[in-house]
């Protein structure tokens, strides 16, 4: 904790008196303009991917970046309640749905470890990804697990772009061009993001 204190102090010092005037306006209220569904892996960093000041980004972070669709809303609700106030009350224009490269959540579901039982609540979460590990399963049932788990960090991207379109306030503004659905996946190492085409069905480089 002797670190974490340090860089608050750091904080307070240097990038708050930096950046004052941001903050005091920040304070009053928040005007994001995207809503970033991302994954809750530490190397993924929304605010230094996208280059942005506090109150540009709204987050919502989970294992493998999954939307439940609006049939299961209620059940996750944690999730889906914070979409609901991004496009509802803060009226985000773009929705990010970012996938990345070594995804624990993608792996665990091509590969559940042994002590899987003993993450009960992780279980229930990632078995939203079972269709997308059958589909792989079928799609590369001789490749090794490394490379169908990244071919399931793509698809659950483009699956819950899909989810999202479940949802009729968003599919409406979507229509209206009022709002934009965008699929990203990560490469951590090297730092590649692809963009999914939905034309091309493809994930192209950035």
């Amino acid at each position: 904790m002797k670190n974490l204190y340090k860089a608050l102090k750091q904080f307070k010092k240097q990038d708050y008196k930096e950046n004052k005037d941001l903050y005091e306006s920040l304070s009053e209220i928040q005007t994001p303009h995207t809503l970033f569904v991302g994954c809750s892996d530490s190397r993924v960093s929304p605010e230094r991917l996208l280059q942005a000041y506090p109150g540009e980004i709204f987050h919502i972070r989970n294992i493998a970046n999954i939307v439940p669709p609006a049939g299961q809303s209620v059940k996750y609700a944690s999730t889906t309640s914070a979409i609901e106030y991004a496009v509802e009350v803060l009226n985000v224009k773009n929705i990010i749905i970012c996938g990345h490269s070594n995804c624990g959540g993608c792996a665990a579901s091509i590969n559940p470890p042994e002590n899987i039982e003993e993450l009960p609540y992780t279980s229930i979460w990632i078995s939203q990804l079972e269709s997308l590990r059958q589909q792989v399963s079928k799609e590369l049932p001789d490749e090794d697990m490394t490379v169908k788990a990244n071919r399931l960090e793509k698809l659950n991207v483009i699956q819950q772009l899909s989810n999202l379109m479940t949802y009729e306030n968003i599919r409406d503004r979507v229509e209206k061009n009022q709002i934009t659905l965008n699929g990203w996946h990560y490469s951590i190492g090297d730092g590649v993001i692809s963009i999914f085409n939905e034309e091309e069905n493809e994930f192209i480089e950035l």
